[in-house]
């Protein structure tokens, strides 16, 4: 699927909810709508650790760059395409081994910073086995390890990133698409949607209302606007689902909830730069 982006020396306002445990699921790219459970992170805040004084352009640049080969293997191992997610694969293993090396040590400051990392780096490993299998979902659901990992990196050392923000509204998203979706509607969960759609509309603020880091990702006007569009479209997705849950009819608020899903993939799959 940012996020975030939030940026540069703000403080780490975006990102709310620190210390919910975060339930990611799929991410989907240009097509697809595959589902897969995946893991869970605990975001912590580690007062007076990491850069105090807002990370380097640099480093978010090359934060940007990981993400853009990043994204499309998240992406296309939750469509079962073999080919694409080895090619994709392929772009991620040497972007992600330049990252960690350039960074190990960079925030000596924060104890997990290495540590975190390193998770990333065997992830990545075993996402990469997973594909060499051609177990292109246990690959994904290694994968969604990947962006858990990094958002609670750059949160414990106040490191504002877009990309983060999609990440925290992704996980109300999901329960509210997972409540409805595939389910007859006498079992539509409209309880639980009701109860989080406030926390998805607040995360989802940090997204319509932040910078959406044209610069970092080298967007071009045609690229803003696109980004732009598919923010527009979620924020009406968010909205028609309101006016579903006002309305009170099980089978509109079970449409609306699934229709939010696909808007966010779009946008979070807008950042990835995917194989030709």
């Amino acid at each position: 699927m940012n996020s975030t982006l939030r940026f540069l020396l703000p403080a780490f306002a975006g990102l709310i909810c620190i210390g919910a445990i975060l339930t990611a699921g799929c991410v989907m790219g240009p097509s697809g709508n595959t589902t897969v459970p995946s893991p869970s992170v605990t975001v912590t805040m580690v007062p007076g650790q990491g850069q105090q004084n807002g990370p380097s352009v640099t480093m978010l640049r090359d934060m940007a760059s990981l993400d853009k080969a990043y994204i499309p293997v998240l992406a296309l191992t939750s469509q079962n395409n073999s080919a694409a997610s080895r090619k994709a694969m392929d772009t991620l293993l040497p972007a992600w081994t330049t990252f960690q090396a350039r960074y190990t040590g960079h925030v000596p400051a924060d104890p997990l910073w290495n540590t975190d990392l390193e998770t990333v780096n065997m992830t990545i490993r075993r996402a990469n086995i997973r594909i060499n299998e051609g177990n292109l979902s246990g690959a994904h659901t290694e994968l969604e390890q990947v962006r858990l990992t990094m958002l609670d990196l750059r949160t414990r050392n106040h490191i504002t990133y877009f990309i983060d923000n999609l990440t925290l509204f992704h996980d109300p998203m999901e329960r509210i698409y997972l409540a409805a979706y595939n389910r007859p509607l006498g079992e539509v969960n409209v309880p639980l949607i009701a109860a989080t759609l406030p926390e998805a509309e607040a995360r989802w603020r940090n997204v319509s209302g932040g910078n959406i880091s044209a610069d970092l990702f080298d967007f071009n006007q045609s690229k803003v606007d696109q980004i732009q569009l598919l923010i527009n479209n979620e924020s009406a997705a968010i909205e028609n689902l309101k006016n579903a849950i006002r309305s009170g009819d099980n089978s509109t608020i079970a449409n609306a909830s699934v229709a939010i899903r696909g808007p966010f993939s779009q946008l979070f799959s807008a950042y990835g730069t995917f194989p030709s």
